[in-house]
């Protein structure tokens, strides 16, 4: 993957969420401690840990802990549908948070915000509609879940006529082309407390693909190959998208489209959730 030096200016900020949560800093700035359910500062320039969330708090929020695919757990409890790596989690008595529990998540991953800063965020489960609870909450957080996109960038097999193939809808590491983008919109840090996503997978059409490796379209090559220029391309060959604006633009054009798992979710068949957590 080639990536444009331009990225790595001192100037970006640096954020960190557990697809729950993020904080951003600015160099030379202190943290922003946030709500609570979002990572909070807790030292001059350090930052909670990231546990999981606290089974109270789960319920409070509109989601059953007990049915959570991929949660992590402690060794006595069950799973529910999935069960989580457990090289993905350690228990860790240390928290003293109580919307946490005493289970910190080692899986870390980076990303980009709206903006096409840096993030940093690990994942507390997958959903499914039995996830949700049965109330006023569960409904507030099945539409929160929703309205936030997390944006996922599968790999794409091509057919002749530059077509996507047949498409794996998997959110794994080794299925994406490059980092995930995340749509961190202002009502983001005073609503999603959980950092409920709905797994957006975004491919490029055949007009986009087209016009960038064929050069079909004069006028949408030149926007890609602006884009290009910024950020670099992925490992399908075609431009890193790394901010909300380019995503919307690019979709508005019909360059790109997205796709979304149903929402069962595996095992029921399908290649992923369409939500998270």
């Amino acid at each position: 993957m080639k990536t444009n030096p331009k990225n790595l200016r001192l100037n970006l900020k640096v954020g960190v969420i557990a697809l729950a949560m993020l904080v951003l800093v600015t160099s030379g700035l202190l943290p922003i401690s946030l709500p609570l359910g979002q990572v909070r500062a807790f030292d001059n320039l350090s930052f909670a840990p990231p546990f999981d969330f606290s089974n109270d708090f789960l319920l409070k929020n509109g989601v059953d802990p007990t049915k959570i695919p991929n949660r992590p757990r402690f060794p006595d409890e069950p799973f529910f549908l999935a069960d989580r790596n457990p090289s993905h989690f350690i228990v860790d008595p240390s928290n003293t948070d109580p919307s946490r529990r005493g289970i910190r998540i080692l899986e870390t991953t980076g990303g980009w915000d709206k903006d096409g800063n840096l993030i940093y965020y690990s994942v507390m489960g997958d959903m499914v509609p039995a996830t949700f609870t049965d109330d006023a909450a569960g409904v507030r957080a099945r539409m929160m879940a929703e309205d936030f996109k997390a944006f996922l960038f599968p790999k794409t097999p091509r057919n002749p006529d530059g077509s996507p193939g047949d498409v794996l809808l998997s959110p794994a590491p080794p299925n994406r082309r490059q980092d995930n983008v995340f749509e961190t919109r202002d009502a983001y840090f005073c609503q999603n407390l959980l950092g409920l996503w709905i797994v957006t997978m975004v491919v490029y059409t055949k007009d986009g693909f087209n016009a960038w490796t064929t050069n079909t379209n004069p006028a949408a090559k030149a926007i890609l190959q602006e884009i290009a220029d910024r950020n670099g391309t992925d490992l399908d060959g075609t431009p890193i998208l790394n901010t909300l604006h380019d995503i919307e633009n690019l979709r508005s054009l019909g360059l790109v489209e997205f796709r979304f798992n149903a929402e069962g979710g595996p095992p029921a068949g399908e290649d992923g959730p369409r939500w998270v957590i």
